[in-house]
């Protein structure tokens, strides 16, 4: 059992120290994890805080920080994955006249509103003497701060907002990786058709041994492998869609898209974007926080600029009959299938960074629950369950397109376009042209949020009842039947 004693040494800096109050210790051995590594991690629960959580402390304190670099393959991490495969489908929606440009005004609000939460997150720490906050804390002191009251809706609506989001992504990489795999097993035996279900059933075994990871720092590592398979499979598939593409082809029908399907390409961009519940972990998680900004501008830029090219390639070699993610048009032939392969290998390793999130919000509220279990039988628990949860969602609704609009514009939206300005109102209390600007970005935010919604879970509903979808309210049966 590991004692406070040795879990400071010598090396620490006072600061370093002082970070902690005296802990019982409540020691485990994490899953997965090599015991005899000289990086070993005495994990205690610390009392004196209301938001009383498990803290995965390493012997030198110094070591659990992330580097620049670090920081930004998180970043890439995760920003560059299904939702960046599925943008060529969401530019057919929209059409090149309007997909792209709208794609770049989703960015860069985005990114607009990464910044606001930071700022809030620094001028708050000032005001409360804390060193470092989470998304939830941010808001709830703001609330607390403004309505001189108590904060805790605010939070609640965050943590809900963020659960949501991190858990729909994990349910949308359950759907990527078996319909990938299940297309590259078809493409090279057609006369095995097996049902997508019995292929999620297969990965989820795969997907619960990397859930129980516990550290970000281990993720670092999966991380920069994950961003070496995405960029390989990305590669792979703009070298397909370079020799299959028919260049001398009219285009110009591509030019326009359908308005109707607007609302579900919304959703797609926010998907594709919306990274802000990592921002405060990643910036919180550096050994030099005060760059984060220059990381987050720098990656948010690569990523826009990658998905603008993809999806007009993708969009051009495939037109109409472009797929929810693009790597499901690939054919046979070993460039399509090593692409197929590749991402699903990246997807596969961004589930333990998605799932970070809402493991960290619920632990808080499980262990208090359940007092008398012993802390690794909670988090153990907890960890199984939410993954269950995200089978679930994916074996209801295997439709892919509609779940990432979904998530989109539900959750995704409310987090990455609505919390942000109205939080920074809060504590700035800015000037008329400021105040204006982040309320615009509100209303485009909620109008999104309903619009995106609702279209979303009627075309869910269509689907599911076997009716065409992305055409006006209500679904209608085809002619003649």
């Amino acid at each position: 059992m590991a004692t406070s004693s040795n879990l400071l040494n010598t090396d620490d800096t006072l600061s370093d120290i002082l970070r902690f109050k005296t802990p019982t210790p409540d020691s485990r051995t994490p899953l997965l994890q090599n015991s005899g590594s000289q990086d070993a991690i005495a994990t205690c629960s610390f009392k004196g805080d209301p938001f009383s959580r498990s803290l995965s402390i390493k012997r030198n304190l110094k070591t659990e920080k992330i580097c620049c670099f670090e920081a930004f393959a998180h970043f890439l991490k995760g920003n560059v994955g299904s939702g960046f495969l599925s943008i060529p489908y969401a530019i057919s929606l929209a059409g090149l006249a309007v997909g792209p440009p709208l794609l770049a005004f989703v960015a860069g609000m985005s990114l607009y509103c990464m910044l606001l939460i930071l700022k809030c997150a620094d001028r708050l720490c000032m005001k409360h003497g804390k060193e470092e906050m989470g998304y939830g804390d941010v808001v709830e002191l703001a609330f607390k701060d403004y309505f001189n009251g108590d904060g805790k809706v605010g939070r609640r609506a965050v943590d809900s907002f963020l659960i949501l989001t991190q858990l729909g992504f994990c349910s949308i990489y359950f759907i990527f990786i078996s319909q990938n795999i299940k297309t590259v097993v078809e493409n090279y035996y057609p006369e095995t058709i097996i049902n997508i279900k019995v292929y999620l059933v297969i990965l989820l075994v795969f997907i619960m041994l990397t859930t129980f990871i516990w550290n970000m720092k281990a993720l670092a590592i999966i991380s920069v492998f994950g961003n070496i398979c995405i960029f390989s499979g990305l590669g792979l598939v703009l070298v397909y869609i370079l020799l299959h593409a028919d260049w001398k082809e009219d285009t110009s029908q591509l030019i326009v898209g359908n308005v109707g399907s607007l609302p579900i390409f919304f959703g797609m961009a926010i998907y594709a974007f919306e990274g802000i519940g990592l921002v405060l972990p990643l910036r919180n998680e550096m050994m030099e926080p005060e760059k984060f900004p220059l990381v987050v501008a720098s990656g948010m830029f690569v990523v826009l600029a990658g998905q603008i090219i993809f999806g007009i390639l993708g969009f051009f070699c495939f037109q109409y009959h472009t797929a929810a993610i693009i790597t499901f048009n690939l054919s046979k032939g070993w460039i399509g299938s090593l692409a197929q392969i590749s991402v699903s290998l990246c997807v596969y390793l961004t589930y333990p960074l998605m799932f970070y999130v809402p493991v960290d919000i619920l632990l808080v509220h499980a262990k208090k629950k359940f007092i008398n279990f012993h802390s690794f039988t909670v988090e153990f628990w907890l960890r199984v369950t939410l993954v269950m949860l995200t089978f679930l969602f994916a074996i209801l609704i295997p439709h892919i397109d509609l779940f990432i609009a979904l998530i989109g514009a539900l959750a995704s939206s409310s987090l990455a376009l609505i919390f942000p300005p109205m939080v920074y109102v809060m504590v700035f209390r800015p000037t008329f042209g400021q105040r204006s600007i982040c309320m615009l970005i509100m209303l485009f935010g909620m109008f999104g949020t309903v619009v995106g919604t609702t279209y979303a879970l009627k075309d869910i509903v269509c689907a599911l009842s076997g009716l065409p979808i992305g055409g006006g309210w209500p679904c209608k049966p085809p002619p003649g039947h």
